[in-house]
């Protein structure tokens, strides 16, 4: 199903016609459509919590930053010499190994490591200015941007490269008629049985708060096990 016909549903099902407009636009649905769906997101983990961001970079790149994500896992790179898993280390580490010089005297290479970096400035948030006057030193990625997080690395690239994101993202914000995602697809009523959930902990209307939750959490039990089984699932070992 698309937005258009969630978001339908939704107001059949909650009885809210005040936040769909007769021609089924929103007028206030979508909010509660999306928070559900990130709630859905933060309580079980399926086949499709894992996704791969994927993105080119010239040479002199230190840092990616990517959209929507919960966890990262791994970080690959790919360059005309092939493909490599990079290593994660701690922020502070690589702070204090590879972040002690000026820009000008970096040695640029293949990078082997990377690390979550620090996304937010104190006072919230600095000018773009004070930001490019710092970010070589300090590991800040500049622009600021709350719905993006940063990796950096251990050495700025010497070559075009691509670079693979791999972990924990949430579902596509559906903003559009006809957009839709995992969980208006694949588990539609699923979906409007959460947004529903988010008007009762607005209004604070904890019976039925406490009703709607366990019966999601139930249905995402049996959801989750589906990644369970992919996962235990005999594998055929192929010789080199």
């Amino acid at each position: 199903m698309n937005l258009k016909q969630i978001r339908e549903q939704f107001r059949n099902i909650s009885g809210r016609h005040d936040l769909v407009n007769d021609d089924l636009s929103d007028n206030g649905s979508d909010f509660f459509i999306n928070e559900g769906s990130k709630w859905l997101d933060r309580k079980v983990e399926t086949t499709k919590s894992w996704g791969t961001y994927p993105v080119i970079k010239p040479p002199g790149t230190w840092y990616v930053r990517y959209p929507f994500a919960r966890a990262i896992k791994e970080v690959w790179i790919t360059t005309i010499e092939g493909k490599l898993q990079m290593e994660k280390k701690r922020l502070q580490d690589m702070m204090a190994g590879y972040f002690t010089k000026v820009p000008a005297e970096w040695t640029s290479g293949t990078p082997t490591y990377y690390a979550p970096t620090v996304t937010r400035t104190v006072p919230d948030p600095l000018t773009p200015a004070q930001i490019a006057s710092m970010d070589d030193y300090v590991g800040i990625v500049s622009p600021i941007s709350h719905d993006y997080n940063t990796v950096i690395f251990s050495c700025p690239t010497d070559q075009e490269a691509l670079f693979e994101i791999i972990g924990l993202f949430y579902s596509k914000l559906l903003t559009e008629d006809t957009d839709e995602n995992f969980w208006s697809q694949v588990h539609p009523l699923t979906l409007i049985q959460a947004a529903v959930l988010q008007t009762y902990i607005v209004s604070g209307n904890r019976p039925m708060m406490k009703g709607y939750t366990e019966n999601l959490l139930d249905q995402l039990k049996d959801i989750g096990m589906d990644l369970v089984e992919q996962a235990i699932a005999e594998i055929d070992q192929i010789d080199d």
